[in-house]
């Protein structure tokens, strides 16, 4: 039984030795609440930089809208709220007995004390109703405390009603949970509360002057009526037929929506078109929102909701999106110099977000593909390296949000569609409309052969029929895609419109964003080794068990550019979204070392990858090869002419893509998978139209490492090929046909570094070709590339230990080639 530990005092609060504060409270009641509030003053040893002097004053504003913290003369609450650590110990007849003035206390304490630093004469806070009153519930005792704070202000000789400013506290709440439904139930949620909430709002307006009002919101920290006194309806609260869901995406953009929701009613509405009277949104949020309360009791503590209120007041609207921590025990945020005021919806000097973000819908980006040569092969290819875009029968992708398409199709008036997955608009693997409209890869394709089958179409999970063959599940990572992946062999197996044996496939493989995100709080879990690790067992599903399967493996995102995203206070982003979705890019900060870690694992990801590839683990029949594609690895961020970044890229959450960059990931993964090995562009800028290549004429195929090699081979005219009639005894008599045997030791000329690397192309100097080896390289054959061991062969086809493909010296494809990238002689 009893209350959370608590960290504060009445009567006894100091702050920088500014002297004790009273409460309105009967001594009988001080005493009561000394006996609850553990004796610990904390208040007082707070680093508190601000300097009054500093903020400038030229007397008592005469605007709410220019109010600063010197010019407040009295802080005063009303609402219910009471917390219980254990409410099943509490018996009815207590928490009757029991109101929320000892929490109130609490909060305007520390409020008016932080106040006093600026104003010394502040007065002590108030809170009601008191001890005369009866406890009544729901909206009509909400009023009956409005009335009886009104009341007091005026009997209160020390404050002149009329001509001082005061800061007043409304707390409300609501035990539904219809803030954590999707539209319109969240609205009709928010709508249903302001109505409630109106009568004691217009008896504010209408009978307080000079009043700073904090509408504060307990409705998603405390989640249900056993944890708060709930002061909102009369009546039973409707409960929400909804489905709460419990993913992190869900639960960062319901709460971000919900925010957006009651400001978009009060922006607008009467209480902020006056210069004496303003009313302000203050959300209290927490990390997770189903979380009891047990789990973090610190965040229970009257000075730690205080501070967070405190801080909350010293952010522009529309940007309270900090969920409430312990960390503001030790915190207390100063007025900026340059706006030394209290924040309210006319000085926040910035337009709100659902004004300022593009309507997503309207955008269209759609291209005509005119190739000379659309036709499949004159005969079904027995080889992926000699697969037209044609002869491609089914499509399949794998992977997380950014493949089943969160939010895509956004539109500007709903952030809730961000939990939308918009499968048919999808990069890889959507197919609504056509190329005319909509760039995807599927559409693409479908120009080449309209018989395509696989891709998505519509809205839905992974479960939804129009999923198809589209396996990715929002918010999945790295060591989730197996289960994809499993479920996707087996979907290619029962489908009765594909011939699982004859029909040529391709699937896209896109992971490891989610794994970077949350990289700082499981270095190992998320780590590069075990992020590849995971990748190689999906691809070994596929390999073992997928013929005829070309495998787009797109290389990891570049993260950091989003970083920058969000830190543009211009881009009008949501920066709680970024939080709660990829922690390990919010908290990192701008050349701390924690970003730099980021960023080497994000490079480390990628290098991983390619060595994968290249390994030639996936090169071992004609039917199955996986090909890296590139143009993600270095992301510019799109921007403005005026340099600002272009946010109609994103999503309105600022992190996933919208249609008009799922049309630029489709472009730029087609002409990846055309453009040669070693020459395939490692970076997107996202920037001027679409533009999609066309196969070339002399090589028609989709790329992989053995048909984009340039041919380079010679013709071998000799009478004699064959070896010696008997073995050869000296090495003087040998004919080049009796060598069975070919080895190379050296260094990056032996390796083969960079030889298959276009103009420009650093990424591709780091990859050994070693089937290109002058004196070790044995691909393909000497009519396309001239090598020693290709000569040799013309003499003897059974030549044994030249490499083939590339990879390091510790690789399969190696074989004898055992030369190190800058070996010195005497290695």
């Amino acid at each position: 039984m009893g209350l959370p530990p608590c960290i504060l005092l009445p009567g006894l609060l100091l702050l920088l030795g500014q002297g004790t504060t009273e409460v309105h409270a009967s001594p009988e009641e001080n005493t009561s609440e000394k006996e609850q509030w553990p004796m610990l003053v904390i208040l007082k040893s707070l680093p508190f930089s601000c300097n009054p002097k500093n903020l400038g004053s030229n007397g008592t504003s005469a605007s709410v809208h220019s109010l600063r913290p010197s010019d407040i003369k009295i802080v005063a609450s009303i609402g219910n709220v009471e917390t219980f650590q254990n409410s099943g110990e509490i018996s009815d007849v207590e928490k009757q007995n029991r109101t929320g003035k000892r929490v109130c206390i609490g909060m305007v304490t520390v409020l008016s004390d932080i106040i006093r630093h600026f104003n010394p004469s502040v007065l002590r806070p108030t809170c009601t109703p008191g001890k005369e009153m009866a406890p009544r519930r729901g909206a009509e005792g909400l009023l009956a405390q409005a009335e009886e704070l009104v009341r007091s202000m005026k009997e209160n000789q020390q404050l002149d009603f009329q001509n001082d400013w005061k800061l007043i506290n409304v707390f409300f709440s609501n035990s539904s949970h219809c803030h954590l439904c999707l539209f319109p139930q969240q609205q009709r949620f928010v709508q249903d509360a302001m109505i409630k909430l109106s009568e004691t709002l217009d008896y504010l307006h209408q009978k307080i002057p000079r009043a700073y009002v904090n509408l504060v919101d307990l409705s998603m920290f405390l989640e249900s009526s056993s944890w708060l006194e709930d002061t909102m309806p009369t009546q039973e609260t409707e409960t929400c037929k909804c489905q709460i869901q419990s993913t992190t995406l869900y639960e960062a953009v319901t709460q971000w929506s919900y925010q957006e929701t009651w400001e978009r009613i009060l922006f607008s509405s009467k209480y902020n078109q006056q210069e004496s009277f303003a009313l302000t949104y203050q959300p209290f949020f927490i990390k997770t929102s189903l979380s009891p309360p047990s789990k973090e009791p610190l965040l229970w503590d009257p000075t730690v909701m205080a501070l967070h209120l405190w801080n909350s007041m010293m952010e522009p609207a529309g940007r309270k999106e900090k969920p409430l921590s312990a960390v503001e025990r030790t915190s207390i945020s100063c007025p900026p110099q340059e706006s030394p005021y209290l924040f309210t919806f006319q000085n926040s000097n910035s337009q709100p977000h659902w004004q300022t973000f593009p309507e997503m819908l309207k955008q269209v980006q759609g291209v005509q593909l005119q190739c000379p040569d659309k036709n499949p092969s004159s005969t079904v290819p027995t080889s992926v390296h000699r697969l037209k875009p044609a002869d491609i029968k089914v499509i399949a992708a794998l992977g997380d949000s950014l493949t089943a398409a969160n939010g895509a199709g956004a539109g500007q008036r709903n952030p809730l569609d961000i939990l939308v997955e918009f499968r048919g608009l999808s990069w890889s693997i959507g197919g609504d409309e056509n190329l005319r409209t909509l760039v995807t890869l599927p559409n693409i394709l479908r120009e080449f052969n309209a018989k395509l089958i696989g891709y998505s179409t519509g809205t839905g999970d992974q479960n939804s029929a129009g999923a198809r063959l589209n396996r990715a599940v929002s918010g999945a990572k790295s060591g989730d895609v197996t289960t994809q992946a499993k479920e996707l062999v087996q979907m290619l197996k029962n489908d009765k419109t594909i011939n699982f044996e004859e029909d040529w496939k391709l699937v896209t493989l896109f992971t490891g964003g989610n794994d970077l995100c949350n990289y700082c709080e499981d270095p190992l879990t998320y780590g590069p080794e075990n992020v590849i690790y995971n990748v190689q067992t999906v691809l070994d599903i596929l390999h073992a068990q997928v013929p005829r399967l070309f495998v787009n493996l797109v290389s990891t995102l570049e993260i950091l550019s989003l970083k920058e995203l969000h830190s543009n206070s211009g881009a009008g982003c949501s920066s709680g979204i970024l939080r709660q979705v990829c922690p390990c890019l919010f908290k990192a900060q701008d050349g701390s070392r924690e970003l730099a870690s980021l960023s080497d694992a994000n490079r480390r990801y990628q290098k991983l990858l390619r060595d994968l590839v290249n390994s030639g683990r996936y090169d071992t029949s004609d039917d199955f090869t996986v090909v890296l594609q590139t143009f993600f690895e270095r992301v510019r961020l799109p921007r403005m002419p005026e340099g600002l970044p272009d946010i109609s890229f994103f999503t309105p959450d600022c992190f996933h893509f919208s249609r008009k960059a799922h049309a630029h990931s489709a472009s730029a993964l087609w002409n990846n998978m055309l453009e040669p090995f070693g020459q395939k562009t490692a970076y997107h800028d996202f920037q001027g139209s679409i533009t999609l290549a066309c196969p070339r004429k002399d090589r028609p195929f989709l790329s992989t490492y053995k048909n984009s090699v340039e041919p380079n081979g010679s013709i071998l005219q000799c009478n004699d090929t064959a070896p010696s009639s008997t073995k050869p005894k000296s090495v003087h008599s040998l004919k080049p046909g009796d060598i069975n045997v070919v080895a190379a030791l050296g260094d990056s000329l032996t390796v083969g570094s960079g030889l298959d690397t276009g103009p420009g192309n650093l990424l591709g100097m780091a990859t050994q070709f070693r089937g290109l080896s002058f004196s070790g390289g044995g691909d393909n054959s000497l009519d396309n590339v001239t090598t020693l061991p290709n000569i040799l062969r013309k003499f003897n086809s059974g030549l044994l230990g030249f490499s083939v493909c590339f990879g390091e010296a510790s690789s399969d494809n190696a074989f004898l080639n055992q030369a190190v990238p800058e070996a010195q002689a005497k290695e």
